[in-house]
């Protein structure tokens, strides 16, 4: 896990704090603000120059020397407009503020929670806090130092009570981030099927049962897409099988992910190859639920989780499936393979079978399942499919809350026949019309049997070229903290 730095939360006085650096926040449009005006007089900052170009947008930065003051020097941050300050811009404006001076300085202190009453506040400025302190480095031989230690947030005296408890479960959630954008990121040639199952047993605590699919099982219990995906791979596929039992749950659910540990589309090679060096993400899916089982014994949540994590490399190989093969998924469903490059739901089919055998109260998929997602909403954002209303309404919510962007996309029914074979029971892609996002949806909707689902397609926010805001460079990491706040009651 990514070695994050420590949170803390104080009432001192600005005077008082002896530290590095010290971050103020700033609304766009003047220095002047609620607390803000009255925060720089107390760091000698009254007289901010007017000609800069800083305006105080989300995340801007102006950074500023403070003689005669026990800090290092000042930051001013911006958390744009006060009439739409949201939980969301503190985290935003904290993780560009982290990511600016956690090489340059190892103590922080912050007044950024203080300038939205909302009771989120600091957790959300703690998340984009952490979250803009760490960076994939694991193979540079020179890696870029971070030597940020600790951060302290400033409070009033009246909201330390809840302050630590807010702090310790941001900490929990962004480490799960960081687990899944550390797998996502991770090369390729090191992390095949087998390294994940491996890396996983490293990372998850002793009170996940954890128990492991290998090719013999796979082809015992009927797992055909698992086993088609990689038979042009010479590394074999495995389905990892995770489960959280805390005393007395409140309900029972099922997660599954797509975890295609490259994905060169097979036979039907992918295109542009030019972006296929993200398809080293292609497990995205499987990193997230992997990461949200470090975290569910140590937040006490109280929902049965299942975990189905679907392994398998995507290669061209001489064994390679073959566009019009014919396969049997877990259930004995016949699947015509019209492309290998939409592999992705041939894995899922078997994961989703074998989660709706267990007759949970719900079950959520999440994959980076297909190019048309990102197409229609752009790649800031999950497309979320859904057949049950109320499973839909509590992960929008989840996602809200979390500043990590859903958007509703239909199953439409009458798109439903193009998934029709003329020689198995269903074909992998869907003919006719273009709506690929909503026929990979209808696909995987076969496999569950009627229980309440929701499929997450993070094909889009699952990777980003260059970092932004408290999002890294490459794997993000997104998903995670929506489906930890869904699954504990706490953030209802």
């Amino acid at each position: 896990m990514a070695n994050l730095p420590s949170l803390h939360v104080t009432t001192d006085a600005l005077s008082e704090l002896d530290v590095d650096a010290l971050l103020v926040p700033v609304f766009r449009g003047a220095i002047e603000g609620p607390g803000t005006e009255t925060a720089l007089r107390a760091v000698g900052l009254s007289d901010v120059p007017r000609d800069t170009s800083f305006r105080g947008k989300v995340g801007e930065l102006l950074h500023l020397a403070a003689p005669g003051q026990p800090w290092g020097r000042v930051t001013l941050v911006g958390l744009g407009r006060l009439d739409t300050l949201s939980d969301e811009q503190l985290r935003r404006a904290m993780g560009s503020a982290i990511r600016a001076v956690a090489t340059d300085a190892r103590t922080i202190a912050t007044t950024l929670a203080q300038t939205n009453p909302s009771g989120e506040a600091l957790r959300a400025a703690a998340e984009g806090a952490l979250l803009g302190a760490y960076r994939y480095d694991a193979h540079r031989t020179d890696p870029r130092p971070i030597r940020l230690t600790d951060i302290t947030f400033v409070v009033p005296s009246a909201a330390v009570a809840g302050a630590r408890e807010q702090l310790a479960r941001a900490r929990i959630h962004a480490r799960a981030q960081t687990v899944a954008a550390d797998l996502v990121s991770t090369p390729p040639n090191l992390l095949g099927p087998v390294e994940v199952v491996a890396t996983a047993r490293e990372l998850l605590p002793d009170d996940i049962e954890v128990d492991v699919w290998d090719e013999d099982r796979l082809a015992e219990e009927g797992c055909g897409g698992l086993l088609a995906v990689a038979c042009g791979s010479a590394r074999p596929p495995r389905l990892l099988r995770l489960l959280y039992r805390p005393p007395d749950p409140v309900a029972r659910v099922s997660i599954v992910g797509k975890g295609i540990t490259f994905d060169t589309g097979g036979i039907s090679l992918k295109r542009p190859s030019s972006a296929m060096n993200e398809m080293k993400g292609d497990m995205g899916g499987a990193a997230v639920v992997i990461a949200l089982f470090t975290a569910l014994a140590e937040l006490q949540i109280p929902v049965e989780v299942h975990g189905e994590v679907c392994l398998a490399e995507n290669m061209p190989g001489a064994d390679a499936q073959r566009p019009s093969d014919v396969i049997t998924v877990r259930g004995g469903t016949t699947v015509e393979v019209m492309n290998t490059d939409a592999e992705g739901r041939l894995v899922l089919a078997d994961g989703l079978a074998l989660a709706a055998e267990e007759a949970p109260d719900a079950i959520v998929d999440i994959a980076t399942l297909t190019g048309a997602a990102p197409r229609a909403i752009g790649k800031r954002a999950t497309a979320i499919f859904s057949n049950d209303d109320d499973l839909l309404r509590q992960l929008l919510a989840a996602s809200h809350s979390a500043g990590e962007p859903m958007w509703h996309l239909p199953l439409w029914d009458d798109l439903r026949e193009n998934l029709d074979s003329d020689v198995a029971d269903i074909e992998n892609l869907g003919r006719g019309d273009e709506a690929g996002a909503t026929m990979g949806g209808l696909f995987l909707r076969e496999f569950i049997d009627g229980l309440p689902w929701a499929h997450l397609d993070i094909a889009g926010p699952f990777w980003q070229d260059t970092a932004r805001y408290h999002l890294p460079c490459h794997g993000t990491g997104v998903g995670v903290r929506t489906l930890l706040r869904w699954l504990d009651p706490r953030d209802g």
